[in-house]
């Protein structure tokens, strides 16, 4: 899935005069599916918008599987599945092939098709679309491109509204995986990388702004393969270094390189500070596997050494897992450690509590105190993805399961199977969880 895509990127030098926001004016629009399958051109006024919206009933036999739950409704759209579903304002949009499609989150019915403006003509026939879709503030981000085996190219940032109308449109105009680092003052960030993973700064990283499509800055880093936007900053996790970009002009503020024969491989930032985790998992006693940073300039604040750390979350103070969750203050002092028997692979989230996943089970934690709130049993790495309502939502890739677990007390609600290869991520909204599946069956499950 584009979520897990490798990339490819081209030296900046001509990088300025390849970027730019072309308007909804200048390219394809989004069009509401019909009956019979056309753009909704023949509706009564002839406005794409007053068409009637596709009545289709759902369509059945996904393969999706729900034990002590059942599917509200399932759609089968082909094997050409190419991201992760997002939820938006009643919609569920997922990218079928270079298309986005909108289905109603209550029905399943085809609300909206959106073209976006990346094709497999010419060159580009024997690629395979990859896309990955995000939602912020209550618009959905779609980064649509073209895989090509080692590389990538054509790749376009579409910003829609949840009726599938685009607001802007951004063209990188470079060749190479792109990837979204995240949204923060009014823009968002996307990385580049390439099929030789490197932390030499010939990449491009784009700061775009969300009101209007136009862009902010750009730089250049390493291969992106991963990073963190907020507090002001952007970090770009490239390879063995992580680069740290003012948000506001993209000045690079520093970088700050990973101890000897480790790699960067998760960042965090809050409170004038960056925490990276460094990939060591075996560490002997001094060696380092977090280190916090000033992001003013790079300068050492503290660091943990000689456990395994897989994860970092910064919410009001810092969180991190891996052999234990353990609460840290802005110094590096423990407030709290909590150890469930197991690696954690994820980090704890969520603003009311704290759902993480010790020795094949989901765990609630105290906030204030790092106690256990409840338990369950689920699988070796049911990773808890999203909360919507009363309800925390976990998968487990390799076992192609997804859980939903009440919030108060941890009763499992239902569990789902998914046929096929590792699944996209859920999404989930305030009536239930989305799942799909990598042949192309999307479905929801009520909480």
């Amino acid at each position: 899935m584009p979520s897990r895509r490798d990339a490819l990127g081209l030296c900046g030098g001509a990088l300025l005069g390849l970027t730019g926001c072309v308007g909804p004016e200048d390219g394809r629009t989004g069009t509401v599916a019909t009956d019979d399958g056309t753009d909704g051109s023949g509706g009564s006024d002839g406005d794409p918008g007053t068409a009637d919206r596709d009545t289709d009933s759902p369509e059945p036999r996904t393969g999706i599987d729900v034990d002590g739950g059942s599917l509200a409704w399932e759609r089968s759209l082909g094997d050409d599945l190419v991201s992760e579903p997002a939820f938006v304002d009643g919609t569920v949009a997922v990218a079928v092939g270079t298309d986005v499609v909108g289905l109603d989150a209550a029905t399943g019915e085809t609300a909206w098709t959106f073209e976006t403006a990346v094709s497999l003509d010419g060159e580009y026939r024997y690629g395979r679309p990859t896309a990955d879709l995000r939602v912020h503030d209550g618009t959905l981000y779609a980064l649509v491109g073209i895989s090509v085996g080692t590389g990538a190219h054509d790749h376009v940032l579409h910003a829609l509204t949840a009726d599938g109308d685009e607001r802007w449109r951004f063209g990188t105009g470079v060749a190479g995986f792109h990837s979204l680092l995240g949204f923060g003052d009014g823009a968002v960030v996307v990385g580049t990388n390439d099929d030789a993973i490197s932390d030499e700064p010939d990449h491009a990283v784009f700061a775009i702004e969300t009101g209007d499509g136009s862009s902010r800055w750009t730089a250049e880093s390493g291969d992106a393969m991963g990073g963190t936007v907020a507090d002001g900053v952007a970090l770009v996790e490239a390879d063995t270094a992580v680069d740290c970009f003012d948000l506001e002009t993209g000045e690079r503020r520093f970088r700050s390189e990973a101890p000897n024969d480790a790699r960067v491989t998760a960042t965090a930032a809050g409170d004038g500070r960056a925490v990276l985790v460094f990939d060591r998992y075996d560490p002997e006693p001094d060696q380092p596997t977090t280190a916090a940073v000033s992001t003013a300039d790079g300068s050492a604040e503290w660091d943990l050494a000689g456990e395994v750390v897989t994860s970092v979350r910064y919410l009001d103070d810092c969180y991190v897992g891996g052999e234990r969750v353990a609460r840290l203050g802005p110094d590096g002092a423990e407030r709290w450690s909590y150890d469930g028997g197991g690696l954690i692979h994820d980090v704890p989230f969520d603003a009311d509590g704290l759902y993480t996943n010790p020795d094949s089970r989901v765990v609630s934690l105290d906030r204030d105190s790092g106690t256990e709130r409840w338990t369950a049993e689920a699988t070796d790495l049911a990773i808890p993805l999203a909360r919507a309502g009363d309800a925390v939502v976990s998968s487990d890739g390799d076992a192609r399961t997804v859980f939903a677990h009440a919030t108060d007390d941890g009763t499992e609600l239902w569990r789902a199977t998914l046929p096929g290869g590792y699944p996209p991520d859920p999404a989930a909204g305030p009536d239930g969880a989305y799942v799909a599946t990598t042949e192309g069956g999307v479905g929801r499950i009520g909480f």
